[in-house]
């Protein structure tokens, strides 16, 4: 019976390793979960970036089915840049806790938001991640075109 067990633990270990070291996002290596977008600015560079579904699932499904969205860029300080969306959707698995290069959708004025620096204390639905370095977008001035496509 110890045997089996000892078994058992050795390959939940291997498998969680396993797990850490396979790349999750490579060309062919497609999820349900993890949809990839392009958000580019006109004429100032694209940034790869990740939906997750099951971290707001009717969020990311809207968000989708209006793609592309293209809107115009805001900051809120220097610790968010934001454009609306036009969508209009209620609160869903909100937070209000949010690490660099993760993306919400703020329900209050219907915008993508992109977290430049760790944030706390705006509630927002969490829908994703940026994948790429975030310089391109912290250099861009206000007002310039965002656009959102599938990749």
């Amino acid at each position: 019976m110890v045997g089996i067990v000892k078994n058992i633990l050795a390959t939940i270990k291997l498998y969680s390793l396993l797990m850490r070291l396979l790349p999750m996002n490579l060309p062919g290596n497609s999820s349900v979960s993890r949809i990839p977008i392009i958000m580019e600015v006109m004429g100032n560079g694209k940034v790869r970036c990740e939906l997750v579904r099951h971290l707001s699932p009717l969020t990311v499904s809207n968000i989708l089915h209006s793609i592309p969205i293209t809107g115009r860029l805001h900051y809120l300080g220097t610790k968010l840049v934001y454009f609306e969306t036009g969508l209009n959707m209620g609160a869903e698995k909100q937070r209000a806790i949010f690490n660099k290069g993760d993306i919400g959708y703020m329900t209050s004025n219907g915008s993508l938001c992109i977290v430049l620096q760790d944030l706390s204390g705006i509630m927002m639905n969490p829908v994703g991640r940026v994948l790429d370095d975030l310089n391109p977008l912290v250099t861009i001035p206000t007002g310039h075109t965002l656009s959102v496509k599938r990749i």
